[in-house]
């Protein structure tokens, strides 16, 4: 089989002059960003895209968004995209490593696998975010002895503002001890898809039935828990066969499975492409900036 160069992880001192050893960063994205990142590729750190103005495509983990006016975008590390925006977009990019503060990423719901990646927001709600992000790179740019600390302080702040808007828009029509099981199962998910994915090994972590399990997560989040296992394999399988030179076989081992035919069908079953056709298709995506 034909092999593919790998693409690099992007880092923060790939793209930017970044504060504290390269952890964080932020700069305005008509100022600084690029209209076009038209080949797939991942990156080490969170980023937030906070669009003011403007519009066109951002595409994230293969699944496209139209960029809209006053619309925030969350990524987290390792997961695949591209964008291609207008030129005259205007707004922020935040950049920051997941060792630069304090707080878990799990407790952030717009950074979960399953999660929407971007949230719209309207007039006083998307004014207090910029007003913050404007505080934000004030301090950036002052660099001084406090600036570090102050800038994770206001970091928290920020998106913490931005989950107040993300649970107005997507609440839980669950009790809250139900929801718990759930992001917990969804944070086990994280840890152990590749080397667990059995429904039996979530359900007797969490000491409840794989029945239970699935019905909770159905209620929760749209899908059963079983459902995402597969999509959690499913979107790491399309990552690895779109970033990486690892072969088929090599994929399917690093997933947990011992049979690459059966990972192939596995593949095919869910996507409609074997895993040799969707890395070639995805292939044919010209190289632009990265």
């Amino acid at each position: 089989m034909h092999r593919h160069s790998s693409l690099p992880t992007i880092s923060i001192s790939d793209i930017c002059r970044p504060l504290k050893d390269g952890q964080f960063s932020i700069f305005q994205q008509e100022v600084e960003g690029k209209p076009q990142l038209l080949q797939p590729h991942k990156h080490n750190f969170y980023l937030l895209l906070v669009v003011e103005k403007g519009s066109g495509v951002h595409t994230i983990d293969f699944e496209q968004y139209k960029v809209k006016h006053k619309q925030v975008y969350f990524l987290a590390p390792g997961q695949a995209h591209t964008w291609d925006l207008h030129p005259k977009t205007t707004g922020y990019q935040v950049l920051y490593t997941p060792g630069f503060s304090s707080f878990s990423p799990q407790q952030w719901p717009f950074f979960s696998f399953s999660a929407q990646p971007y949230l719209q927001l309207k007039g006083e709600a998307f004014d207090d975010i910029l007003i913050e992000l404007q505080h934000i790179q004030q301090e950036y740019n002052r660099a001084d002895g406090f600036s570090t600390r102050i800038i994770m302080h206001r970091l928290w702040v920020l998106l913490s503002m931005l989950e107040r808007e993300y649970e107005a828009q997507h609440p839980s029509q669950n009790l809250p001890p139900v929801r718990l099981v759930v992001n917990k199962f969804l944070q086990l998910l994280e840890l152990h898809y590749k080397e667990h994915n059995q429904l039996t090994y979530y359900a007797t972590s969490l000491f409840i039935t794989p029945q239970y399990l699935n019905t909770i997560c159905k209620k929760e989040t749209g899908i059963t828990a079983g459902d995402h296992i597969r999509q959690r394999l499913l979107l790491e399988a399309k990552r690895m066969l779109t970033l990486t030179q690892q072969d088929v076989k090599e994929i399917a081992f690093a997933l947990g499975f011992s049979d690459t035919s059966y990972f192939s069908r596995f593949f095919k079953r869910y996507t409609g492409f074997t895993p040799v056709v969707f890395r070639e298709e995805f292939q044919k995506v010209p190289s632009s900036h990265s």
